[in-house]
């Protein structure tokens, strides 16, 4: 290996390390934020658990997606590089909004503060699938060449549904989607945010199912 390839390989090496660190900190401090402020009823251990795995299972997916796309993704321009960087902060960002979330601190005005870091959270997860979605669409490129042809379909449905992700956290983030409460209420906001989720197993799912079909087809 010659040093202009040693140069290029230090850049992947160093930022893949620092994305596992923030990855596995934003993961820790979230579990750290239950430690802080136990719950005093049975229904709070429910309810932080419930909460805590929703967190949990954005950042671990994201993880797992981040990973996956680092693998073959080359680190060419400032471009790439500077989108990386605005992700790792949204990753790092995202115990602290999703903890005031959890915990309004008083004497405060309660709606008004739960819609401002709501909406922060919103745009943040927007920002993070928004970028991901990009990254897989990108890595989809024939042009490119950086996966094999078998799978550019696949990444291209997986992006596009990365994108919708962050597209619906985004518009949650609409002051209306705060306003609007459902018959318990609580805000329609909350429960758009499980819509990515059960949109990425669908797509997952569906993937699977028609690569099962092609293989016995052939």
């Amino acid at each position: 290996m010659d040093e202009s390839e040693q140069g290029r390989a230090k850049p992947r090496a160093r930022i893949e390390s620092l994305a596992d660190l923030i990855f596995g900190l934003a993961l820790s401090v979230g579990a750290i934020s239950l430690v802080s402020s136990p719950p005093t009823s049975v229904q709070g251990i429910y309810n932080d658990l419930a909460t805590f795995g929703f967190s949990f299972l954005i950042l671990i997916t994201m993880w797992l997606r981040y990973t996956r796309i680092m693998s073959v993704f080359p680190l060419e321009s400032r471009r790439v590089t500077n989108l990386n960087i605005l992700l790792l902060f949204c990753v790092s960002v995202e115990p602290f909004l999703f903890n005031l979330i959890r915990n309004t601190p008083g004497p405060t005005n309660t709606a008004a503060f739960a819609d401002a870091t709501s909406t922060l959270y919103a745009l943040d997860l927007g920002a993070m699938f928004a970028i991901l979605g990009g990254f897989t669409l990108t890595l989809a490129d024939e042009e490119r060449n950086l996966i094999p042809k078998a799978l550019m379909r696949q990444y291209r449905i997986e992006g596009v549904s990365w994108f919708v992700c962050g597209l619906i956290f985004g518009i949650s983030a609409l002051p209306t989607f705060f306003t609007i409460a459902i018959a318990n209420g609580g805000s329609i906001r909350y429960y758009l945010w499980a819509v990515p989720l059960l949109l990425i197993w669908a797509s997952r799912t569906w993937i699977r199912r028609a690569e099962g079909s092609g293989e016995s087809d052939s």
